[in-house]
């Protein structure tokens, strides 16, 4: 009897094939993007938690340029300081490619996540987190790049971050994120499993993104604080002023796209 092959596993390498019939039928208000390519902007931050309009001193610097829509929400993306573009972005994999696929339609070709994940080995609550590449554990990697454990994210995106961290004075580690499509199934054996393959915190979506990237050419990395810490056995969430720190991570993310150095 042949083996069976699981269809998550089945790659197909014609990914580029369908976007002209999603994209170019004009039901996407994309033609919002001309300001943003006048001014020459390729790069963006893609914000994950809520509430980015209580971040007063970013958010008064934005302009709304373009609104993602899914089936159950509408996800604004605004040009701040007519720097860099602001995505905010739905939780988990799926919706967050998707929005990536549309942004790389329009020419971003720089990205720069931020959000939180949970550490599941020893850490100090208060460092940043620069993951250098992501355990596969979900959905959206394998549309986009064939059956591996891990997935780099970008070098030159972490090499910049890492300076900018360095050069405020921040406390931080790299390593790698375990990605998950089931928050509540990050179980006891599954977190031992995910440490001995080497991952230090657990979130939903730098796989999928870091697939994406690299299938479409692109450049993908990511800025991540602790909000809690579960070992499978004791769970303890993070006492701190969100608003504050999810407005320092935006500027840092900002800074490195900036200061990117690239070789062209």
């Amino acid at each position: 009897m042949a083996k069976e092959v699981l269809p998550i596993l089945e790659y197909f390498d014609d990914t580029n094939l369908s976007l002209d019939m999603f994209f170019s039928n004009g039901k996407k208000d994309f033609h919002k993007f001309d300001k943003v390519k006048e001014l020459g902007i390729d790069r963006c931050v893609i914000f994950f938690p809520r509430d980015f309009q209580k971040l007063n001193n970013i958010f008064n610097k934005c302009e709304l340029i373009y609104e993602f829509k899914s089936a159950s929400s509408i996800s604004p993306v605004y040009l701040y300081d007519n720097k860099v573009l602001i995505a905010l972005c739905p939780l988990g994999g799926p919706a967050a490619a998707n929005l990536m696929e549309e942004l790389i339609y329009v020419g971003v070709k720089y990205f720069v996540g931020t959000g939180s994940c949970g550490v599941i080995v020893g850490a100090d609550f208060d460092e940043f987190f620069v993951p250098r590449k992501a355990i596969r554990e979900e959905g959206v990697s394998y549309h986009y790049l064939p059956a591996k454990k891990y997935v780099q994210t970008s070098k030159i995106i972490n090499a910049s971050l890492v300076k900018v961290l360095k050069s405020n004075k921040e406390k931080f580690n790299t390593g790698i994120v375990w990605t998950t499509d089931a928050m509540y199934r990050e179980t006891p054996m599954r977190i031992v499993a995910r440490i001995k393959d080497g991952a230090r915190a657990v979130e939903m979506e730098t796989a999928s993104l870091s697939a994406v990237a690299k299938a479409k050419g692109v450049e993908y990395g990511c800025l991540l604080y602790y909000s809690d810490f579960n070992n499978g056995n004791f769970w303890q969430t993070k006492i701190y002023d969100k608003f504050k720190l999810r407005e320092k991570i935006i500027l840092y993310a900002v800074e490195t796209l900036e200061k990117l150095e690239l070789d062209n």
